[in-house]
């Protein structure tokens, strides 16, 4: 489920021992700062202190001796399903074992003891004192957007996920990518935003996941100039071009990846086409340009969309695509476009968002 959020096959066993219950004391590391609660609608009957430092023991028991239901997996990391309490599942993700990968798990482990956001996929846990690293998420019922978009008939909800609610996780993703941007001290660039990347809660809100490629506190971080190191940032059908050609990633390279995904969300289709290898941007791009939204909207939807909204997400999708980064919204500006053209900030929740 959580496949292709980076939530992805090594893991050793150990001694056994008993995973806290929330709310419990003891565990938490000193290194760990404590956070603001994300808000009332996501916190309601919820813990929402810092993250808590685990002992490989709490680990093994959460996944049973890492022998839990397997609901991500990957190159580098598997994802267990665990239980954290009587009453309450996590996703806990176990990072191979090497100097190499246990920097890039200290990376991300990192970046996500920074956040809070009611948007972003909220890090229960961690344990830091194997090789093997370990990452405790909050647990996303309804899977990820790819897989909710374009259909494995394995996701809990089923059926097409109606217009109304791809504008809400639109608006939602946008919020979450302006608070990265622009609402802390120090910027973060998400680097890998992608509909795979973009979890679905019991209530089908979004949850931006996987900060393996994020880099926080720098404008534009260069990748290096050989073609091998530009392509390292991103994902196919995804990645700016710009990014490509210059080796350079900026905020605006976010702002390009979340186009492609306003793309997705219009069209119903993957960002590359399994059959063809074709681009998403480039098959769908001239038509969007001669103002030919309806013949690229998701047929699915049968009609059941608002013309006036689908016109401002696809004129806001072309926008945030263009080719050069300075013709590119900020995430701001995005998220003012569909607050104040689109009904996305309907919600209870969004509502919280945006105050």
């Amino acid at each position: 489920m959580f496949r292709g959020c980076g939530l992805f096959s090594c893991s050793r066993r150990g001694r056994g021992g008993e995973l806290k219950k929330r709310g419990e004391t003891g565990g938490a590391s000193s290194r760990v700062a404590p956070a603001e609660p994300v808000g009332a609608d996501e916190a309601a009957g919820e813990d929402v202190g810092a993250a808590r430092q685990l002992a490989w023991a709490e680990v093994e028991t959460a996944t049973g001796g890492f022998s839990s239901k397997v609901v991500g997996r990957g190159g580098f990391s598997t994802v267990y399903l665990a239980s954290l309490s009587s009453s309450r599942l996590g996703a806990v993700k176990v990072h191979c074992s090497s100097e190499r990968l246990h920097r890039a798990f200290r990376r991300e482990l990192d970046v996500l003891l920074s956040l809070r956001h009611p948007h972003i996929v909220r890090l229960l846990g961690y344990c830091d004192e194997r090789d093997e690293g370990v990452l405790v998420f909050e647990y996303a019922p309804n899977g990820d957007l790819h897989d909710r978009l374009h259909g494995n008939g394995n996701n809990g909800a089923g059926g097409v996920l109606p217009w109304a609610r791809r504008v809400a996780v639109a608006l939602q993703v946008a919020t979450a990518l302006e608070y990265l941007h622009d609402g802390r001290d120090t910027a973060v660039i998400h680097g890998d935003v992608k509909a795979s990347n973009v979890l679905l809660d019991a209530n089908l809100d979004a949850k931006l996941c996987d900060f393996g490629f994020a880099h926080v506190g720098v404008s534009a971080t260069t990748l290096g100039g050989r073609p091998s190191a530009r392509a390292v940032m991103g994902s196919p059908g995804y990645v700016d071009p710009h990014l490509l050609r210059s080796g350079v990633a900026t905020k605006k390279s976010d702002v390009y990846s979340f186009g492609v995904l306003l793309l997705e969300l219009l069209t119903g289709k993957e960002a590359v086409c399994r059959d063809t290898g074709h681009r998403l941007t480039a098959a769908v791009g001239p038509r969007l340009s001669d103002g030919r939204a309806s013949d690229v909207l998701d047929q699915r939807l049968g009609g059941d969309y608002d013309a006036a909204e689908a016109a401002v997400v696809e004129e806001l999708a072309m926008r945030c695509v263009s080719d050069g980064p300075d013709l590119r919204p900020s995430m701001a500006d995005v998220v003012r476009v569909l607050q104040d053209k689109t009904s996305a900030a309907g919600s209870k929740s969004d509502r919280k968002t945006m105050s």
